[in-house]
């Protein structure tokens, strides 16, 4: 399964009553739609300046906690089955977890078609991308803020520029073995970062990336970072963002971006977008850590997800949404799913 073509076409729908109606299908027929994002341990080997992890307080409370070996086939055997996608890594640093390639297994005796690892890559060595790729992995997601060394290795503190690129050539490397593995890379911009995007292809256009996606700064708490405010790189936003699809282009590259980067800054940096896909957030999206799974009142050591959607009326909820109007769907909508897909 290519997860971006579903994506776009995803963002082409641009009814919600659509949308809802086939999530309803899907759900009613016990079929696969969720894109579950799993934090196998809470904890990082950097503290990037955009990041929570440099909120002491924030992580001695939240940010603690590793899954158990033992425990993975009984998680798998709660909703694996519904997965569309499996993320490992979201946020938090996986690769701290030993366990990884067992946990790929799993997820492709369960049949996921997609399975993707986030990572600031600083601990991936060569046998590790080796053994996920041959266990099943489908991509990796290579986490960045700054395209040169300087920028790079200040935003991301305790990160190591040279060992970045190590990475990016062993997995250049891996994909001659393994054809099917995608090398993507999110670039997470602020106003000191953004306009060294120009550059990008000059410094890493010889690596065999598949995938870019450009993610605006979000608040995730008290971070050493604290300037949120786009406005000063508005009016060069749209010029950026052309060169780098011209580039993308020219090297078969899928391009992922905001369409807009115009936030109500009152409103938890909610963005202007015409298509939100993420009403569909809370019904498609489960997130997993040692401390957390799915919903509030769920406990997957108890309880499996065809059970927890009975109880609560799951497939009734899905189905009245087709019937109601956007105004009424609203929460704090950040908009997580607002990004053109340019595919390649």
């Amino acid at each position: 399964m290519d997860i971006y073509k579903l994506l776009k076409f995803n963002n082409f729908i641009k009814s919600h009553r659509i949308k809802f109606f086939g999530l309803w299908l899907l759900s009613v027929l016990d079929k696969r739609y969720l894109a579950i994002q799993f934090d196998p341990v809470l904890a990082c080997n950097l503290r990037c300046k955009m990041c929570y992890f440099t909120d002491e307080e924030y992580v001695r409370k939240n940010m603690k906690g590793i899954f158990k070996e033992d425990d993975l086939e009984a998680l798998a055997k709660v909703n694996f089955k519904n997965a569309l996608k499996l993320q490992i890594g979201c946020g938090a640093e996986p690769t701290l977890f030993k366990h990884n390639t067992r946990l790929i297994e799993i997820a492709k005796n369960y049949k996921v078609p997609y399975i993707s690892m986030v990572t600031n890559g600083n601990l991936l060595e060569p046998e590790g991308i080796t053994n996920f790729a041959k266990a099943g992995l489908n991509e990796f997601i290579l986490s960045m803020h700054g395209v040169t060394k300087a920028t790079y290795e200040d935003l991301m503190d305790k990160g190591v520029y040279e060992k970045f690129h190590d990475v990016l050539r062993l997995i250049t490397e891996e994909k001659k073995q393994s054809p099917s593995l995608r090398l993507r890379i999110n670039y997470t911009f602020n106003e000191d970062n953004f306009h060294e995007l120009q550059s990008f292809f000059e410094v890493y256009g010889t690596y065999a990336i598949d995938i870019i996606q450009l993610r605006p700064i979000d608040k995730i708490g008290e971070t050493t970072y604290a300037n949120f405010n786009l406005k000063n790189i508005e009016k060069d936003y749209s010029k950026v963002v052309q060169l780098l699809k011209k580039e993308a282009l020219q090297k078969g590259i899928t391009l992922l971006y905001p369409t807009s980067i115009t936030r109500q800054e009152s409103e938890s940096l909610i963005v202007k977008t015409a298509n939100n896909s993420s009403y569909l957030m809370p019904y498609t999206y489960c997130y997993g850590s040692p401390k957390y799974y799915w919903k509030d009142d769920f406990n997957w050591r108890e309880e499996r997800f065809a059970d927890w959607k009975k109880r609560n009326h799951w497939n009734r909820t899905l189905f009245r949404n087709i019937f109601i109007s956007k105004k009424q769907l609203e929460t704090p909508n950040r908009n997580m799913l607002n990004y053109a897909v340019e595919l390649n």
